[in-house]
């Protein structure tokens, strides 16, 4: 996600959610999380990402614990 800092009135992290067609940004503040994903150059995946990771490893995948 493109992230942008602000300083002036209103500062810190946050990160663009929203670049609508008149030019208006939505943001939100950026979480701990997403700092430290971007502080090392990573980023979360997605979710065709996460599941074509989760299929390829299947085969050493624990069974589900009947949590939940």
């Amino acid at each position: 996600m493109p992230h942008v800092t602000l300083t002036g009135d209103v500062t810190g992290e946050y990160i663009v959610r929203d670049h609508r067609d008149d030019g208006t940004l939505v943001l939100v503040p950026e979480s701990d999380v997403e700092t430290g994903l971007r502080s090392h150059g990573l980023r979360a995946a997605t979710a065709s990402e996460a599941e074509a990771w989760f299929a390829q490893h299947a085969d050493v995948m624990l069974p589900p614990d009947g949590e939940g």
